[in-house]
Formats: C-alpha cells, structure tokens, sequence
C-alpha cells in the first residue's frame, strides 16, 4: 500500500524519498517537528 506525504525540499532533481522505517504506531500522539 502507497500513501503520499508532504517531505520538505529533498534538492535539485530529487522528487521521490523511501520511508525505511516508521517511529510511531497507529494511535500514538505525534507532535509538530517531534523526531
């Protein structure tokens, strides 16, 4: 399954990412700019 995110500016030519690993779990509280 595909879904799209919002990624800042990756540079010049760079217009896809790879997630190779998710820190939170369906339900968890997230906050702004928390890592």
């Amino acid at each position: 399954m595909s879904r799209e995110f919002r990624l800042p500016d990756l540079g010049e030519g760079l217009t896809e990412a790879v997630l190779l690993d998710w820190k939170v779990r369906e339900g968890d509280v997230v906050e702004q700019d928390q890592i």
